[in-house]
């Protein structure tokens, strides 16, 4: 009786054993699914975050070549702005002498009217040629080349101003002469050539009053041929040394305009 009891003991001893391995044996299987699960969780949030900066990284370049394009056209903008207000200015300076130019001639025809009526009347004679008579006077030279230059026949008007300032180097309207045939060819865009003549304006003798304007239009000259640094110098030595002309008031406006390489003057 004793041994079988002995045996039931055993047999349920081993019973429960077994139970209790099973029971290791599902809860380590269960973390071990588990594990795996979160290692896989793991996995996928980190290529999750991996996507999400390489996704920041390029809004970010994105970003800053967004705001560099911006920044361009704003400076593309500034510049633009400075080139068209410096634009309106010189026409408003060239129409102004100009005005002047024409009060001039008007003179100058009165002058010559006059004098026409006191003179003695010639013989009939040939149509008078194109260039200026032999025995023209310095006005009635000066009033047919400001005439050439007002049609816009620029070419003629560098010819018989020239013939001017050969014929009467030493009168008054020879410096005037000269800056006109500087104006001449910077109308005609010919910007070496007309930075010649216009620096004949500045060494010439006797001085004219064009002086000023002749520098300023030699700043512009070197603006047009791409030389800020020395388009930036004549308008300086316009300001320092002219304060109180129109050239100067121009020349401090170009000065705070200028930055860009500069463009052909229209």
């Amino acid at each position: 009786m004793s041994r079988r009891r002995d045996h039931g003991a055993v047999r349920r001893g081993l019973r429960a054993t077994a139970l209790v391995a099973s029971v290791v044996a599902a809860v380590s299987g269960c973390a071990s699914d588990e594990r795996a699960q979160r290692a896989h969780e793991m996995a996928t949030m980190r290529s999750q975050v991996e996507e999400l900066r390489k996704s920041q990284e390029a809004n970010a370049r994105e970003l800053a070549r967004l705001s560099g394009e911006v920044k361009a056209v704003d400076a593309q903008s500034a510049f633009l702005a400075g080139e068209a207000k410096a634009a309106g200015e010189e026409r408003a300076r060239v129409k102004a002498a100009l005005d002047e130019s024409d009060k001039t001639l008007r003179e100058l025809r009165s002058a010559v009217e006059e004098l026409s009526k006191a003179a003695i009347p010639p013989p009939a004679a040939a149509p008078t040629p194109r260039s200026s008579a032999p025995d023209a006077s310095p006005e009635q030279m000066y009033a047919a080349a400001m005439a050439s230059f007002q049609a816009e026949e620029h070419g003629q008007a560098v010819l018989e101003f020239t013939e001017l300032t050969k014929k009467f180097p030493e009168h008054p309207l020879a410096a005037n002469a000269q800056y006109w045939i500087g104006e001449a060819y910077y109308r005609q865009r010919d910007f070496p050539q007309a930075l010649v003549e216009f620096r004949k304006v500045i060494d010439g003798v006797p001085k004219g009053s064009q002086i000023p304007d002749a520098l300023l239009k030699i700043g512009l000259c070197h603006r047009a041929l791409r030389d800020q640094a020395r388009a930036r110098e004549a308008w300086e030595q316009v300001a320092k040394e002219y304060p109180g002309t129109n050239a100067a008031t121009q020349a401090r406006s170009l000065l705070a305009t200028s930055g860009g390489t500069g463009r052909p003057a229209r």
